[in-house]
């Protein structure tokens, strides 16, 4: 339950020193794990991720809040403020694992269906996914010492931890409304991408620590408490549409205020031309005033918009139609052409469906081989996914049609094994 996190994408690795710190509380003890991780490069430009940073869940015996947690009305997540206008967005809820538990913060995406990390419903990544009986909900943006649980069940959870990819996401739905969320919709990959690039500062609300992980008080707030921070597109890899293609989003610190244990899961949310947009629940973080022994001032979460059959599962099980924002549209990166290779035109649509016509220098009916690719984890290394050859036509022009997802690699190359032009498959 308590382990180190690395935020990785499954394709590029992002060389990081520094140590991996776990911020959970095992049986009010502390438990911290000096890891330090070599990242190795897979494949540049494509993706990269957040590493070096902890799990934010709180653990405890079992118990109430008050029993298991030193509770206080102090309005100060470390240094936050109570009252934001979007704390109905947060919902504080505790897991049971049999003779110990956690506390964890979700984020209310829809009145039945909640977001929130992994680690908060798994005692380690990959291990099976606890019982929805063993979670206990209360009401959205409540004070916890003041209300009882929710009379709203857990019915179903879906929910993913893959350590080694940076994979740190659930979703859980419930049998009955747990209220109103202010939440709009998700933000789409790219939105996030956008926001990133431009550091603009988005907004955390939940029910973590409010004090550093080593004080002995171990003290946090009964209601949800909100800080801005800064988002940063330092270990993110872009292409020229400056589409995301990591998983995971990174906000800075400051080194006086953040997150702690307690706010895993919590919802990170911005507001766009009167939307309020769901970025996705926080994973884990790093350095003060958190954790006392220095290191980066940084927090990981998960993009939730990546993880759309997963989130249609949890729409699914409550009832609910498939959200439109969690449809995918597959799109294409800007070619990266070779040997003067221009691409005429290229499309693909949502079926996965590509088409594209290229002009080459190469002689009439001469071979070019068309491949897509996928990366693959285990064999560390790129496997063929299909393969076939197509001839150019008068002045080195060829037309193809093929298949091609998410995440995979588009490329052409002529009988030398050279390459003349490559595309990723994004979605958007």
């Amino acid at each position: 339950m308590c382990e180190h996190l690395s935020l990785k994408h499954s394709l590029f690795w992002r060389a990081r020193s520094g140590q991996i710190k776990c911020w959970c509380i095992l049986n009010s003890m502390e438990v911290p794990p000096d890891v330090g991780e070599e990242m190795a490069l897979r494949k540049a430009r494509v993706f990269s991720a957040l590493v070096g940073v902890g799990i934010l869940g709180s653990a405890f015996l079992t118990g109430s809040p008050a029993a298991s947690t030193t509770l206080t009305t102090a309005p100060t997540v470390i240094g936050g403020q109570a009252g934001h206008p979007w704390s109905g967005a947060a919902v504080y809820f505790e897991t049971s694992f049999g003779a110990d538990g956690s506390s964890c913060t979700g984020a209310l995406w829809k009145p039945q269906v909640i977001v929130t990390a992994g680690h908060c419903v798994m005692e380690e990544a990959g291990d099976p996914i606890v019982s929805p009986s063993a979670i206990t909900v209360w009401p959205a943006g409540a004070n916890v010492e003041a209300v009882a649980p929710a009379d709203a069940q857990v019915t179903f959870i879906t929910a993913e931890w893959i350590d080694e990819d940076g994979v740190d996401i659930a979703f859980m739905t419930l049998d009955k409304p747990l209220g109103a969320t202010p939440i709009t919709r998700l933000a789409k990959p790219q939105e996030v991408a956008t926001l990133a690039k431009a550091g603009t500062s988005i907004t955390y609300v939940g029910y973590g620590l409010t004090v550093p992980r080593d004080d002995p008080s171990q003290a946090s707030s009964p209601v949800p408490l909100s800080l801005s921070e800064p988002l940063t597109d330092m270990y993110y890899e872009y292409d020229k549409k400056s589409a995301l293609l990591s998983k995971s989003f990174t906000v800075l610190g400051d080194g006086v205020r953040s997150t702690c244990a307690g706010d895993s899961g919590g919802p990170y949310m911005h507001e766009v031309a009167g939307e309020l947009l769901l970025i996705g629940p926080l994973s884990g973080g790093s350095g003060p005033p958190c954790e006392s022994d220095g290191g980066d001032a940084e927090a990981g979460g998960t993009v939730v918009s990546d993880f759309k059959a997963m989130a249609n599962e949890a729409l699914a099980y409550a009832g609910l139609e498939p959200d439109s924002q969690t449809i995918s549209t597959l799109t294409l990166s800007e070619p990266i052409t070779e040997r003067g290779t221009k691409v005429i035109a290229a499309q693909i649509d949502s079926s996965g469906q590509m088409k594209a016509v290229v002009k080459t220098r190469l002689g009439r009916n001469s071979p070019v081989w068309v491949g897509v690719y996928a990366w693959d984890e285990a064999a560390n290394e790129w496997s063929t996914v299909s393969e076939k050859r197509v001839r150019t036509r008068k002045n080195g022009r060829l037309s193809f049609t093929t298949r091609a997802d998410q995440n995979q690699n588009v490329a052409l190359y002529d009988k030398k094994d050279r390459l003349l032009v490559e595309w990723d498959v994004l979605f958007q």
